[in-house]
């Protein structure tokens, strides 16, 4: 178990799907676009792994896209980019 970055609760490790998203945020660097798996972002925005912020391209209709924190960059890291 690790602690999330904004509080002392502890979280299960990444997999599945919250693994899958995060390897595709860190596989784009203009940001994912923001309906990409919706069901992952929430974990992984308590864990503090990634934000919502302004998409850096303009080909995301929603104009805001998910990016990783710094926490999500060394988590990926950690995992590796590529499934196992």
């Amino acid at each position: 178990m690790r602690k999330t970055a904004w509080a002392d609760t502890p979280v299960p490790p990444l997999r599945g799907k919250q693994l899958a998203a995060l390897r595709a945020i860190a596989s784009t660097p203009g940001g994912l676009r923001i309906t990409a798996y919706p069901s992952a972002m929430s974990l992984l925005v308590e864990m503090g792994l990634v934000e919502e912020r302004p998409a850096s391209r303009t080909a995301h209709r929603e104009g805001r896209a998910w990016f990783l924190t710094v926490e999500g960059r060394e988590t990926v890291k950690a995992y590796g980019v590529d499934a196992p």
